[in-house]
């Protein structure tokens, strides 16, 4: 609406000004060189306004004259380069798809259209992975830190190639360089906490591990439980190191952060047992008892007992029961402290809530082998003749076994990152090095673990 306005001002103010000079023409008159011209304003003013608009004419058309090799020669650049970035994204769509050929062929299309390196790096790294060509990937990812937006990129890349070829020490430098680049990037963090606890510096993973805390939405359950396990790795490294106070320390501090953490609630009892201190290291047990039962902690529990014979050992195994009753490893440690005892009614009780739990596994049935082999008794059989109750014994035993051999595996040791079965908790997997991935269940196959009274036993043949 403005702009009708200001157009029609605009006609209004040009015709009254044509008709203002033709109403008064005025005389202009122009001698040069012997010339003469007489004309009016008007005619004056039409010629020099015609001049101006011939002259702004010829010069733009000069300036286009001028201009042309740079514009066609930039038409042809953007040509090349919109035919080069296609390319670059062809290719990358073809290390995605894992089409090793066709990723080294549009690599090269993309470096000869597009003439600057650093775009084309990371494509030619990435197929020089996919061909299996490992020493040009990490020449081409050196080049990349020679230029400051790559350089991380870069780092990255060689990184990854350092880990894949299991060199901790190249990894861990390379991951620390990267986070003094990019002190807020979540996988350098946690990558700096992974190695720093693999190579054993637990003192500083457990400050890596803060940093990973602030940059990630960690929960405070999960961030204590990994606290915890650095803790027990520096209490681990102390005892080694013969400072059994600062072991202690370390290791009290861990139960602390997590009580449930098995290992650690293990090795605080075992210190402690060493140091006489069975009060305290029973106190610890059944708490951690309380929370998860594991027949790790069955003979440290004993031994802080002060369990040294069978009827000692039930009453200890009963305090357990109570603890957790719905366990069924406290069922299970009620029956072999039975069996020991030779409370045969009890251990068959007690190994037929573990069934009944659903815990079929090889353990349960090889304690019921032996209940069979060891009871002299015989009550229930209603058959008192010892030689067809020896013969019904040894039939039910044999029973036993053959389900043992053929029934799931006992609880043990997974890393749920790669299924190695391990008998014993440790902070890394020893086959895929993940670190705290190791839980507590049944495997989907496994050596046989049988639970006594001493620790693990292996299954008779």
């Amino acid at each position: 609406m403005v702009r009708l306005v200001l157009f029609l001002v605009f006609a209004v103010a040009l015709a009254w000004g044509v008709v203002w000079l033709a109403d008064n023409p005025g005389q202009v008159s122009l001698e040069w060189g012997g010339w003469r011209m007489d004309t009016t304003a008007g005619v004056l003013g039409g010629a020099v306004l015609l001049f101006a608009v011939t002259v702004a004419l010829l010069y733009r058309f000069w300036l286009f004259i001028s201009r042309a090799p740079g514009l066609i020669g930039g038409a042809l650049k953007g040509r090349r380069s919109q035919k080069g970035y296609k390319a670059l994204t062809k290719g990358m769509v073809a290390v995605a798809a894992g089409d090793a050929e066709e990723a080294r062929r549009q690599v090269g299309k993309a470096d000869g259209l597009l003439g600057e390196p650093p775009l084309t790096l990371l494509l030619k790294a990435q197929a020089a992975q996919l061909n299996g060509d490992e020493t040009a990937a990490e020449s081409f990812f050196t080049a990349m830190l020679d230029d400051s937006e790559m350089e991380f990129l870069g780092l990255r890349g060689l990184f990854n190639q350092a880990m894949k070829r299991g060199d901790d020490k190249a990894a861990l430098a390379l991951a620390r360089r990267a986070q003094a680049l990019n002190a807020k990037s979540v996988w350098v963090a946690e990558a700096v906490f992974q190695l720093e606890a693999r190579t054993g510096d637990w003192l500083t993973a457990g400050e890596a591990l803060k940093r990973v805390g602030k940059l990630t939405d960690m929960t405070q359950g999960v961030q204590r439980h990994r606290h915890a396990v650095t803790l027990l790795g520096q209490s681990v490294a102390a005892e080694k190191a013969g400072k059994s106070d600062e072991a202690l320390r370390y290791a009290q501090k861990a139960v602390s952060e997590d009580l449930a953490l098995i290992p650690a609630a293990a090795h605080l009892a075992r210190l402690l047992v060493s140091r006489g201190d069975l009060r305290k290291a029973k106190s610890v047990l059944e708490k951690t008892w309380s929370l998860q039962s594991h027949p790790d902690l069955m003979a440290l529990y004993f031994e802080a007992c002060g369990a040294v014979d069978g009827l000692k050992k039930v009453t200890a195994a009963q305090k357990l029961l109570d603890l957790n009753p719905s366990s069924v490893d406290s069922h299970i440690v009620m029956a072999v402290a039975a069996l020991e005892a030779q409370l045969w009614g009890q251990a068959r009780t007690h190994l037929q809530a573990a069934l009944e739990a659903g815990r079929t596994t090889r353990t349960v049935y090889a304690l019921l082998a032996r209940l069979e082999e060891e009871d002299t008794v015989g009550k229930g059989r209603g058959d008192h003749d010892p030689a067809r109750l020896g013969q019904a014994r040894m039939g039910q035993a044999r029973m036993w076994l053959a389900l043992a051999a053929t029934a799931d595996a006992d609880p043990a040791w997974v890393c749920d990152a790669c299924g190695h079965v391990d008998a014993h908790w440790a902070p890394h997997c020893p086959k895929c090095s993940s670190f705290d991935r190791f839980t507590w269940t049944t495997p989907s196959s496994a050596p046989g673990l049988a639970m006594t009274d001493v620790g693990v036993l292996k299954l008779p043949a």
